[in-house]
């Protein structure tokens, strides 16, 4: 008895401890990545908390940098001072103080290890030599084309010119550049401002003295600026979840306007590693990884401002990277440091990529498979192999990994070469198969003539044509020729029937459904999955019939001949172009790339186009009406669907509230009665 209780003992101690969060590491350190929907998902951990440091006095830590002996350089802003720390030895190298320093929230090194510290209360950058003696001091241009723009320096960046790139508090013209002995050289780069819809119809119609009185007119601030071992310049904007990270270039454009660099909305700070991985944090808590050409990789960490846990923070300042790939982050506000440890998921997806910058596209592709041991469903390790195959000419491996990677873009590039290697090795047996078919045809037309060998074929296809629902299905080809004239047949029941329309009806959503979900992997970006069957059956159907209802209803009151029935046969018999050119582009889409997506556009638009003459013909010509009330039926017809729709709405919603309603008196009688 004694035994069975121990064990049952020691069975709950494990139930608890699986049960209850025992590890910040595993709860904080969490890592997310999109997959090939685009969806956010959990990954493996790609860093894990490490070191906390908070015996340093800091108060109210604004930013940081590494140099190359792995010293980190805190701008210490509430103790207006600079910390040098050696992260190797957990000891504070040397204190910088110096009596005009103020506050200062942003620094950097030179390449010859000389610090520049900005400082907004004292409206200056601080230059110190390595040793923390200030060498010279640097006030407000005054320099006329510098006008009376504020000079509250609060991040700066200096190249290997000792040029400086300042970040100042309220200048909203863009990135100060200044030169080496503190001379304005104008605004590096700036934000552009982006108006809504509003705004632009006031910049049509305001005047000039009316637009000078608008408010909300300025570009957005840069929260940040950084300069790598290259001399690249990056800068880190708030609000903004497409181009809150930028990469420039040497004339201040933006490298990644081009593409979709997702980022949160309060990106504070960058940095990157000796291999050009590019690190955000956002204030709350967020640090974000990408390659160097942008591409996101992953993100990790979240805001926590109750509790002290590892990994976690209030209000991050600043984040650096040391020579070990080690990430060090601030939070400004509880006034600690946070080391992170990268696992081996992130350094094998590091070395992939760096590998693949090389040139080593087998090397690089060897690393991607260790990363897809870890994870099998890792898009960034697919969209690499993939990536890695296609600089080897290896298209058809290439275009397998981009379709588990879901890259549609690059899958086409990759289906180019291999649809062009297929042209070139067949298009002289393609051309010599036609070309021997048509001499044959040629040469034996007499013969044809003579005998009609085919004319066995033709009875039965002429036989299966002539059976009356085969036959009044194939009315819908006479529309294509004579639309007119078939309209009024349809309408005199010479032709057509309903129960024909009804099969074509369901031909048609069955076509429409093909369209939705068969195309080929380049067009298609629904997946199976993800569509509610039922969802789609309700709502074609529902549709059709409310179109169908409200131009009957619209031709009661406007005197229209056509009765409801002739209306379903009107809109069944109009589909046959939009039908086949979906049947079309399905096909094609198997065999197109992007760059031929302007002819399945130019397909679709003239299919639409052609089933709305046809249905313009028929409600013309079914009801009997002229020009003028025909286009007045189809007006109203649109106004009576979007009033039908507004009043099911709202009975949906009275019902829904009914429901819950006596839903919520129901259970106060059971509850009361139970009790």
């Amino acid at each position: 008895m004694k035994k069975i209780t121990q064990q049952i003992i020691t069975i709950l101690i494990l139930l608890v401890i699986v049960m209850v969060p025992t590890s910040a590491s595993s709860a904080t350190s969490r890592t997310r990545t999109f997959n090939a929907k685009g969806e956010i998902v959990w990954t493996q951990d790609a860093y894990l908390p490490s070191l906390t440091i908070t015996n340093l006095g800091l108060k109210s830590p604004q930013d940081s940098v590494f140099d190359d002996r792995d010293h980190l350089f805190i701008a210490d802003k509430d103790n207006a001072r600079i910390v040098e720390y050696n992260t190797n030895t957990d000891q504070v190298v040397q204190i910088i103080k110096h009596p005009m320093m103020k506050t200062p929230t942003g620094i950097t090194l030179a390449g010859n290890g000389e610090i520049y510290v900005a400082d907004p209360s004292a409206a200056m950058i601080f230059r110190f030599s390595s040793s923390g003696e200030l060498i010279e001091s640097f006030e407000r241009p005054t320099t006329a084309s510098f006008g009376d723009t504020t000079f509250k320096p609060s991040k700066i960046a200096v190249d290997n010119r000792r040029n400086m790139y300042i970040v100042s508090e309220g200048v909203y013209n863009g990135v100060i550049q200044l030169s080496n002995s503190g001379e304005f050289l104008g605004y590096f780069t700036s934000n552009r401002v982006r108006l809504d819809f509003t705004q632009m119809l006031q910049d049509i119609f305001y005047t000039e003295a009316q637009k000078a009185l608008l408010l909300g007119r300025v570009p957005i601030t840069f929260t940040n600026v950084y300069l790598d071992q290259k001399g690249i310049v990056y800068t880190s904007t708030m609000g903004s979840n497409r181009n809150g990270l930028k990469k420039h270039n040497t004339a201040g454009q933006n490298m990644f306007a081009n593409q979709f660099t997702w980022s949160p909305n309060d990106l504070i700070d960058i940095t990157t590693d000796e291999k050009g991985i590019i690190y955000g944090a956002s204030k709350a808590g967020m640090i974000i990884v990408y390659t160097n050409d942008g591409q996101y990789i992953f993100n990790f960490g979240s805001s926590y401002a109750t509790d002290d846990i590892a990994g976690l923070f209030n209000s991050i300042s600043s984040i650096s990277v040391d020579s070990k790939g080690r990430l060090w982050v601030l939070d400004g506000e509880k006034s600690f440091i946070q080391s992170f440890e990268p696992t081996e998921y992130a350094t094998q997806i590091y070395s992939a990529i760096d590998l693949f910058n090389q040139g080593e596209y087998e090397k690089a592709t060897a690393f991607w498979d260790q990363v897809l041991r870890l994870n099998q469903m890792s898009v960034l390790a697919h969209n690499g192999i993939a990536m890695n195959y296609m600089y080897t000419q290896q298209y058809d491996k290439a275009m397998f990994h981009f379709e588990l990677s879901g890259n549609r873009f690059y899958y086409s590039q990759a289906f180019w070469e291999v649809r062009n290697e297929w042209l070139q090795a067949n298009l002289g047996t393609v051309f010599s198969v036609l070309i021997g078919l048509f001499i044959f045809l040629t040469v034996t037309r007499k013969y044809r003539r003579k005998y009609d060998i085919f004319k066995p074929v033709k009875d039965y296809f002429k036989h299966i044509a002539n059976i009356k629902i085969i036959k009044e299905l194939l009315f819908i080809f006479e529309f294509f020729r004579h639309p007119i004239d078939s309209f009024y047949d349809l309408k005199t029941d010479r032709k057509g029937s309903l129960r024909a329309a009804l099969i074509i009806y369901g031909i048609f959503f069955s076509i429409f459904l093909w369209f939705m979900l068969g195309k080929g992997f380049i067009y298609q970006y629904v997946a199976i999955e993800d569509v509610d069957l039922q969802s789609v059956v309700i709502g074609f159907f529902s549709i059709l019939f409310l179109i169908i209802l409200c131009n009957y209803l619209v031709s009661s009151i406007n005197d229209g001949e056509g009765n409801f029935s002739q209306l379903i046969k009107l809109g069944a018999y109009s589909l046959g172009p939009i039908m086949i050119v979906y049947v079309m582009i399905i096909g094609l889409s198997f065999i197109l790339t992007y760059n031929e997506m302007f002819l399945l556009q130019i397909l679709q638009q003239g299919a639409f186009i052609w089933t709305g003459v046809n249905l313009y013909i028929g409600i013309q010509e079914v009801h009997n009406y002229s020009v003028k009330e025909s286009i007045k039926s189809i007006l109203l017809t649109f106004v009576f669907i979007l009033v039908i729709s507004l009043i099911l709405l709202i009975v949906i919603i009275m019902t829904e509230q009914v429901y819950m309603f006596f839903e919520a008196i129901i259970k106060e009688v059971i509850r009361n009665v139970t009790n």
